[in-house]
């Protein structure tokens, strides 16, 4: 039996600045996140959405959150490819 939250993850690729913190949008409950240069995992999400249909995460970042898919391209390192 695994625990109701601990599994639940989304991710964001390529996030260019760094996140300061998070939080679901209609109850203000934080949520936690990890992030490398890479992609920024949002995790410990509660098993019910807070609102439906759609539940709103808000980050804030360091600047103007801006994407870059080239960077990725460029510079992970791919085993095998």
């Amino acid at each position: 039996m695994r625990e109701p939250s601990c599994y639940l993850l989304y991710a964001i690729s390529v996030l260019m600045t760094q996140v300061k913190s998070a939080h679901l949008l209609k109850s203000k409950q934080a949520v936690k996140f990890t992030q490398d240069p890479y992609r920024v995992h949002i995790t410990g999400l509660p098993a019910q959405a807070p609102d439906s249909p759609i539940t709103t995460i808000v980050l804030e970042c360091e600047s103007e959150p801006k994407q870059d898919t080239i960077f990725v391209r460029n510079n992970k390192p791919r085993a095998g490819v």
